[in-house]
């Protein structure tokens, strides 16, 4: 191609931010939108007297690098860096016992754990052995051999019920919310390859604040909605913005939720492009922070409520502030994230009757939490996660082969998100960067990198 490639990128969540900044970085000519006034989806945030609100936590671990790696690309290392670490804690008959689950030992002691089935975990490192590379946390449809039974089938088979419900589902989900009977195992098996041993932290700053400052140094258009996308005669796209304004692009990455990205694509679609994305299944957040007259915890405390627990709450994230950071020093800030199933019934409830819930919810293990409540905000997403149940990385699998079958046919149009990488932060930013390889690949004619591949 004679000219600079133009590029657009649909959705400014971490997933287009990721693809924008490598295809920018990389030369092309990139344009960003994004429909709603401000970038970062659902990393977006607000900052209300000092306290900083998220409807998801934004924690991390160290074994995030493509995030950590990111932050510091924007400029954003003093303001973010380093991470503020996080004590895992977990709720046993209405109490909260802090543990360190990074080694088979300290999973071994986590409370209500059955002792047999505790000693069961040397199995683990035998398990994960055999399974090699196809566990590669970079390429999901690698594990599409092992995405035959659910985690807890999986787990109840190996180890038992209560490491299921006590240690292997909260690591699995993360900051996601699911059923460890409809998630896939393959789901697990990968977050133990990569996050095992991992310290969990959280930035000093907002993922909102990292969104906004990579899209200021980008071509970024707030406030502009693409309607539909079409293919352009001979090759290239054409974007139909709302309001009538039409956009001709060499190539166009979507990185949008899965019901979007099918309703803007319809036209160009393949029968089986459409059924992948009607099979992907998003689970809600529903989440109430709550700004504290004085912190909870000495230290960021992240508050995992086994299923067995049986509390509308999935975590509570207790943040202690810090001069210039986050939450005003001598005050706290709280998360109280309910479970998915709690948050799907109730997800049109009024504000008052889940903030009530919740907070009693959270005073059975910290009595008198209700009194240190300044003021409190219900944050709700309907689509807040991407489901990894059984059969999800099958779907990736074929849904890639579709991808490549399109590519090869001259199909300049690529998609991105977490519901084809790992529901986390750092698989929306490295599902982006895949999509910004194989657009590299198309247009210049460049091998994909060996991360890609």
């Amino acid at each position: 191609m004679d000219r600079t490639p133009k590029v657009a990128v649909v959705g400014a969540g971490l997933a287009g931010l990721g693809a924008a900044w490598r295809l920018s970085r990389a030369g092309f000519d990139v344009a960003l939108f994004e429909r709603e006034p401000r970038p970062g989806g659902r990393a977006s945030s607000e900052t209300v007297d000092g306290y900083t609100l998220e409807p998801v936590a934004s924690t991390v671990s160290t074994a995030d690098r493509a995030l950590l790696e990111w932050i510091a690309e924007v400029g954003l290392p003093d303001e973010l860096l380093p991470l503020r670490p996080v004590i895992a804690a977990v709720v046993h008959r209405d109490r909260v016992v802090e543990i360190d689950p990074r080694n088979l030992r300290g999973i071994a002691r986590i409370p209500g754990l059955r002792r047999i089935q505790a000693l069961r975990l040397v199995r683990l490192p035998r398990l994960i052995a055999r399974f090699g590379d196809r566990l590669d946390p970079e390429r999901p449809a690698r594990a599409a051999d092992l995405d035959d039974r659910s985690l807890a089938d999986f787990g109840e088979l190996y180890f038992g019920a209560s490491v299921v419900d006590r240690w292997m589902a909260p690591l699995a989900f993360g900051a996601s919310s699911a059923d460890a009977r409809e998630s896939s195992r393959a789901l697990f098996l990968r977050r133990y390859t990569t996050h095992g041993g991992a310290r969990v932290g959280l930035p000093r700053g907002s993922f909102g604040e990292l969104a906004e400052t990579a899209a200021s140094k980008l071509a970024t258009y707030t406030g502009f909605e693409v309607e539909r996308l079409e293919l352009r005669r001979g090759t290239g796209l054409r974007m139909l913005l709302r309001g009538g304004r039409t956009l001709d692009v060499d190539a166009a990455v979507v990185a949008i939720s899965a019901p979007d990205a099918a309703r803007i694509a319809a036209p160009i679609l393949s029968s089986a492009e459409r059924d992948g994305f009607a099979r992907v299944r998003y689970a809600p957040t529903v989440t109430l922070a709550a700004a504290l007259r004085r912190p909870f915890a000495s230290h960021p405390l992240e508050v995992r409520y086994p299923r067995s627990e049986g509390s509308a709450l999935a975590t509570a994230l207790l943040e202690p502030g810090v001069s210039g950071g986050r939450v005003p020093d001598g005050h706290g800030l709280a998360l109280l994230r309910a479970t998915a199933e709690w948050g799907r019934a109730h997800l049109e409830a009024p504000d008052d009757a889940v903030a009530k819930h919740l907070v009693e919810a959270f005073e059975r293990v910290h009595p008198g939490f209700r009194n240190a409540v300044l003021f409190q905000r219900v944050l709700r997403a309907a689509r807040g996660f991407p489901c990894f149940d059984v059969g999800r990385y099958r779907e990736i699998a074929r849904f890639e082969e579709v991808q490549v079958d399109r590519r090869r046919r001259g199909r300049r149009l690529y998609f991105a998100g977490d519901y084809l990488m790992d529901p986390s932060w750092n698989g929306a930013l490295l599902s982006g960067y895949r999509a910004a390889e194989a657009v590299r690949a198309d247009l210049y004619g460049e091998a994909v990198d060996a991360a890609s591949r």
